[in-house]
This record gives structure tokens, sequence and C-alpha cells, in this order.
């Protein structure tokens, strides 16, 4: 028989086994709370997803019932959203066709002016103008403003498009009125390596707390972290996901590819899921739109919760263009 002063040692032996068995079979302890969160939705569930593509410029060179027949293919429901030059391709997608208004006007008028006149809403160019960009929302079903091209110093693929101008300027602020009485959203390409337009953005959005400024591109060149801070900021922003993937953008600067998505990036979605829409942008052809379009599936959407996903693929879209 065991003295009664070993007891309390072999109680403790038999104590460190125990714990040792429960740890060694119990499930691993999730490595942060986002780890235990709901799991992403996965090629299989992206590859079902109606998808709206909310920035895509119809060029030319894309036969309108070639650029149909892709889009079925893909499940791309609507297209559109940011201007382009093809008439006749736009003619042939329909109500399929989410229309644009304001690009070329605001591009050809800033082509006529300097700098100052094109900055006051009062210089009789601007006025006709916005009162060109009024008519598309009023009368011809436009449903977004956009593209504008704030800056795109650096970032425009068109050497038209590669300039800047002060972001909060009068006539900006008047475009934005506009959408606030329309009820549509203003997009804007404005890079995100230029502290002073960024302010000026900021500035921009709170001239008009009730209408939606999306920021074309997700600022081009932001870091996830710059658009968080902006989005907790102005709570009446948000942006596409235009040119931040593949096949468009391979670079430092690239969000998702074709099968992964940057992690910081997918919690700042997951935490902004209302904030967000995708687009190709730029696809000439069927092979480059159908490679677009599947970044966004396999890359973009699978690595999001299944809700964030629907949202940023199609539900977004139909809330901010009024296509419900």
């Amino acid at each position: 028989m065991e003295s009664a002063s070993f007891l309390p040692l072999r109680r403790l032996r038999r104590w460190t086994t125990s714990l040792w068995l429960v740890a060694a079979f119990a499930p691993p302890l999730a490595a942060n709370p986002a780890a235990a969160a709901e799991a992403v939705l996965g090629v299989d569930g992206a590859g079902r997803l109606p998808i709206i593509d909310s920035h895509y410029h119809v060029v030319q060179g894309f036969d309108g019932a070639d650029l149909l027949a892709v889009m079925d293919r893909n499940g791309v429901r609507l297209t559109g959203g940011a201007g382009g030059n093809n008439m006749p391709a736009m003619m042939a997608l329909g109500q399929r066709f989410i229309r644009p208004a304001g690009q070329h006007p605001w591009k050809s008028t800033h082509r006529n002016l300097d700098a100052t006149e094109f900055a006051s809403p009062d210089t009789p160019a601007v006025q006709q103008m916005l009162t060109t960009i009024e008519g598309e929302l009023r009368d011809r079903g436009a449903r977004v403003i956009g593209e504008i091209h704030v800056n795109a110093l650096t970032t425009a693929a068109d050497p038209t498009s590669r300039f800047k101008v002060v972001a909060d300027s009068g006539t900006l602020q008047a475009l934005f009125a506009l959408a606030a009485r329309y009820g549509r959203p203003l997009n804007i390409h404005a890079q995100w390596n230029h502290p002073d337009t960024v302010r000026q953005v900021g500035a921009l959005a709170a001239s008009s707390p009730q209408a939606r400024l999306i920021v074309s591109h997700c600022g081009s060149v932001s870091s996830a972290a710059d658009m968080r801070r902006f989005f907790e900021q102005y709570p009446n922003t948000a942006c596409d996901l235009s040119a931040r993937g593949w096949p468009l953008q391979k670079n430092r600067y690239t969000v998702y590819d074709d099968r992964t998505l940057e992690r910081d990036w997918q919690q700042l979605i997951e935490d902004h899921p209302d904030r967000f829409v995708v687009g190709v942008d730029l696809a000439g052809n069927p092979q480059d739109y159908e490679a677009s379009v599947q970044a966004i599936r396999n890359g973009l959407l699978a690595n999001l919760t299944p809700a964030t996903a629907e949202k940023v693929a199609h539900g977004n879209a139909e809330a901010w263009f009024g296509l419900r």
C-alpha cells in the first residue's frame, strides 16, 4: 500500500497525463478570430453567382453579338457604367448595358478650358457640360456619372485622360450635387499616390453626404489600409475593383489574381461588404473579357464569404444603380 505522503504526487501525475491527452486529441485552436469565421464561398460557389460588370468601357473592335455571347458564357448579366466609344456594341447590349453619363463632355470641356475656367461652375462651357449630363440622367436613363477623370496622370490607358484637376472644385461639387439630385452615383478616377488629391476627394464626398461617391479602381495605387481610412472617414464612399486584378494588373498593386485574394483586401471587403463592386474595365476581345471574369470569380469572389461575395458580384451594383 502506498503511503499517504505519495498520494498527492500520484494524483498530480494523473491530472497532468489527462491534460496531455486532451491537448493531443482536441481540435486545433484558431490562430485568430477570423480563422473561426464563416468559410469562404469557394470556386464552385463563385461559379454559380451572377455578375454585374460595373466598370467596363465598350471599346472599338468588339462586336456587340460577340460581347453578348461571352457575357452569356460567363454569367455576366449587365456591363458598362464607365463610358466607351463603340456605339453599335452599346446599342446591341440593349437593356444589358449600364448607361453612364458624363465622360465625353467632361473630357472635351476640360480640353478646351484653362484650369481656372474649368474649376468654376459659372463658366458657360462648364454650365453647358452640366446641362448635358443632367439631360442624360433625366431623359436617357443614365445609371451613373462616370468614369470622370480627376487625377489619372500615370494610371490611365488612354493618353487623353492623363490629366489632373482639383478634385473638390466648384465644378466637381456641382457634378456631385447632380448625382445626389438624381439618386445616381458619381464614379471618379483618382490615383491615390497624390495626398492633395486624396484630401480633395474627401472634401468632395463631404460636400453631398447623401450621394454615393465611387472611386474607380479603388484608387489605382492604394493599399487596403489607405481605403480603410478613407471609408471610415467618409461613409458615402465606395470603390470598384476594376483594373486591380488579373489579367490587367500584375504588379504590386494587384488585389487578386486568378486564384488568390490579398489577405488585407479580403479583410477590408469583409469588414465593408456594401462598399465594393467588380468590373472588367478594358477588354477588346472575347478572350480577354473571359479571362477577366474568370479571375473575378476564382481569385476574388471565391475567397469571400458567401454573403459578401453575393453583394460584391451583383447585389451592391443593383442597389447603387437602381437595377432592382
